[in-house]
């Protein structure tokens, strides 16, 4: 029997790297930190346009263990965070649909999501209030801000921030999607915003945008509009959170005036997670004892042939 882990190659990329399209000779997984090619043998070789991207390479154990400790948030800016977890089920959910996909790697594909729900259980519950929509409702809850809090997107990262956000606050929604937007205010309650209503986008003293684009939807003249302060407001409650990859805003404005971008959010975590360290240790430890678990039992039950694995 042919061990598939023995055998796994990954390769992680600069974020921004162009990948071959695949059709399912490898999975291939893209996030604003990371672009990452998974298959077996020299394949994810094959998938690449630029080897000077090339961030690490691994391979069998040090292969699992690294997609481990990633779709488990260990990899990431924000530690434990849960975001990533949906980027790969969103692209484990486009690999199905590809014409020529592994079963091989479909199999190993449905062990990670298996053992990272495992670590997580374990070890990471109260570190993964850390995740992007956690800090954003800690820095909405830190500020003297109105009740109400105006969400931007419909994407994973928008239903997470909405689930935090909704017991406390009354929370408003707009995105070019108008389909979700109805189905997220219905499932949630939530009022909607229509699309570029920046008329009413800058009446709210608290946005969180969760939409990354190739283009500016918050230019510099919103900011000045929605950073005058009122009769009913002042600055200093005043908060946007541009959790968007590329950023979508465009202003000189900072954190000093309500502004946080992505790399904020990744101080904020840093300075939160100091504390979190032994728990991290603990994952870490676990994700390998797991990793080696599954080579074993690999070895044991791998129903795959050596001609499935399609080496190159």
């Amino acid at each position: 029997m042919i061990n598939m882990i023995d055998h796994l190659t990954v390769i992680n990329l600069k974020a921004d790297s162009k990948t071959i399209p695949t059709n399912g000779e490898v999975f291939i997984l893209k996030t604003c930190q990371r672009t990452l090619i998974l298959g077996f043998g020299q394949l994810p070789f094959y998938h690449l346009k630029d080897q000077n991207d090339i961030r690490e390479m691994f391979t069998a154990n040090h292969a699992y263990i690294f997609l481990l400790e990633t779709i488990c948030g260990l990899k990431s800016e924000v530690l434990a965070e849960y975001e990533v977890v949906g980027q790969f089920k969103d692209a484990y959910h486009s690999y199905s649909q590809l014409p020529f996909k592994k079963t091989n790697i479909t199999s190993l594909l449905e062990k990670l999501f298996k053992d990272q729900k495992k670590i997580r259980t374990d070890h990471l519950t109260e570190i993964g209030q850390l995740s992007y929509a956690g800090i954003a409702r800690k820095l909405v809850h830190s500020r003297k801000c109105e009740s109400d809090v105006l969400v931007i997107g419909t994407g994973c990262l928008s239903q997470d921030v909405i689930k935090l956000l909704k017991k406390k606050h009354t929370v408003f929604i707009s995105a070019r999607n108008s389909e979700k937007v109805q189905h997220l205010a219905k499932e949630h309650s939530l009022e909607v915003i229509g699309w570029k209503d920046y008329d009413n986008y800058s009446k709210f003293d608290s946005i969180i945008n969760t939409i990354g684009a190739e283009e500016t939807l918050f230019d510099e003249a919103f900011f000045t509009k929605w950073n005058a302060p009122s009769l009913l407001n002042v600055r200093d409650s005043k908060l946007f959170i541009d959790l968007g990859s590329p950023s979508v805003i465009s202003t000189e404005l900072r954190v000093p005036d309500g502004i946080f971008r992505l790399e904020d959010i990744f101080k904020q975590s840093a300075q939160m997670n100091i504390e979190k360290m032994e728990k991290i240790r603990c994952a870490k430890d676990s994700i390998v004892r797991l990793c080696e678990a599954r080579r074993l039992n690999a070895s044991l039950n791998h129903p795959f042939s050596w001609e499935e694995l399609q080496f190159a």
